[in-house]
């Protein structure tokens, strides 16, 4: 029987250190304005490539009705170097203000970068994530919605960025086993079960993204889990799966890959979205674009209808433009009036 022990965060400890991959540095180096939705533009009204929306003023600062951060501590095993062995890991959950049981909530699995912590996305930027949530919601851009915050890293970074790629590749597994089934049986989303089934049956109200190696693990869940999750937001990454930067080094080999893994799967055309994002002064733009590009070349696999790149002029390999990319791809995965 799975276990998890609750602790309400509050108020939330802050910590003043930047957090994910670092800075620019770390990674190889390679050559109130409308937010978009995805109320059914065709694929050949959207392009490939566009800007991100600004946030709008005062969305980072506290707002009147703020929701809640729980940690959760859970029983799961090693995924990652194969033992099997029994450990505990820890997430943290963000509830809308006012949450209700008698109601159903969309759900996302966020995962932080390297050097980060299942409590990054809430301490860094001043709890930038939380207070950003709380006035979408207020200002009606989204529905009341859970976010989680999960690790791959158990709280312990590798000192090498590159050598958490087999925790960030046995996450996804960890997510669907362990941590899906004890978040969503103790919060009500649109899971009626938390066993395999139940979770694909209810796959188009949960989304997976992260930031940089948080990127590498959602390609990851695309790669392995794509019947637990239909919006995936890689932010800055590219995908594994054929070798450390396979998706910048060989992008037509990783493209025609993942097609494979979409031709298998019951999900080809709009069963799923990808809504990949950078900054075009971000280290890992051009590895991410490149990617992308690449599965561009497969239309009849990768098209418009489930695939799109966003791009902030100038921003770098931080965290905060990832908040503006979460403030652009949420109203997209979950519309307001599709609550």
């Amino acid at each position: 029987m799975k276990t998890s022990r609750l602790y309400m965060v509050w108020p939330f400890l802050f910590v003043a250190f930047l957090v994910g991959c670092g800075t620019d540095e770390t990674l190889p180096e390679t050559g109130n304005p409308s937010v978009p939705d995805n109320s059914g533009a065709s694929s050949s009204e959207v392009e490939l490539v566009s800007e991100t929306n600004p946030i709008p003023n005062g969305y980072e600062q506290e707002a009147e009705q703020r929701g809640s951060i729980v940690r959760m501590d859970y029983d799961t095993r090693d995924y990652a170097e194969g033992s099997g062995a029994s450990r505990t890991n820890m997430a943290y959950v963000y509830l809308p203000y006012g949450y209700d049981e008698q109601k159903r909530y969309n759900i996302m699995y966020l995962v932080h970068g390297h050097y980060g912590t299942a409590s990054t996305y809430f301490e860094t930027e001043d709890g930038m994530l939380r207070n950003l949530l709380d006035q979408m919601i207020a200002h009606g851009d989204i529905a009341p919605m859970i976010v989680v915050t999960p690790t791959y890293n158990y709280g312990q970074p590798t000192a090498n960025y590159t050598d958490a790629d087999p925790y960030c590749r046995a996450l996804p597994q960890e997510l669907v086993n362990d941590l899906i089934p004890v978040v969503e049986s103790r919060y009500h989303t649109y899971a009626e079960a938390t066993d395999a089934e139940g979770i694909e049956a209810s796959r188009a109200h949960r989304a997976i993204g992260g930031f940089s190696m948080g990127a590498v693990t959602t390609w990851y869940a695309f790669d392995e889990t794509l019947d637990a999750f239909k919006w995936f937001m890689p932010v800055s990454g590219d995908c594994w799966s054929l070798g450390r930067f396979a998706g910048m080094n060989r992008p037509d080999e990783t493209a025609a890959y993942l097609a494979d893994k979409v031709r298998q799967s019951a999900y080809a055309g709009t069963g799923f979205y990808i809504w990949a994002a950078s900054g075009t002064s971000d280290s890992a733009y051009s590895e991410t674009l490149l990617q992308i590009e690449g599965m561009a070349r497969l239309p009849e696999v990768f098209n418009t209808d489930n695939m799109t790149f966003h791009e902030k002029k100038g921003a770098r390999h931080e965290y905060r433009p990832t908040m503006e990319y979460i403030y652009n791809a949420l109203p997209f995965f979950f519309p307001k009036n599709d609550e």
